[in-house]
């Protein structure tokens, strides 16, 4: 499980990230993924794909592979899945709105 800063309770991982409107931090418990793990990152909403990012490269961090995205909602012109498909990941949205 990947949490905001602080609210896990043992050894992390830490990335900072830019957020559309600021920055924050996501962290992963060290011993949360093993090496050569699949990890299929679920989320509710992407926009602009920073947190994406950023759950990607914690995953790397603990020696994980990223198999994929999928979120509930895509705000389409933000840009972040797409983001995402040019870096070679696999991405499932369920919703497309605009984000403006």
């Amino acid at each position: 499980m990947l949490r905001k800063k602080n609210k896990l309770p043992a050894d992390v991982h830490s990335v900072d990230f830019e957020l559309e409107y600021g920055t924050a931090t996501i962290e992963v418990h060290k011993d949360s993924i093993n090496n050569h793990d699949k990890v299929l990152i679920i989320d509710d909403l992407i926009a602009t794909g920073g947190t994406a990012e950023a759950a990607a490269k914690l995953v790397s961090i603990s020696g994980g592979v990223v198999a994929g995205f999928i979120f509930v909602i895509n705000l389409f012109d933000l840009n972040g899945s797409d983001n995402l498909i040019k870096k070679g990941y696999t991405v499932e949205n369920l919703i497309e709105f605009p984000g403006h």
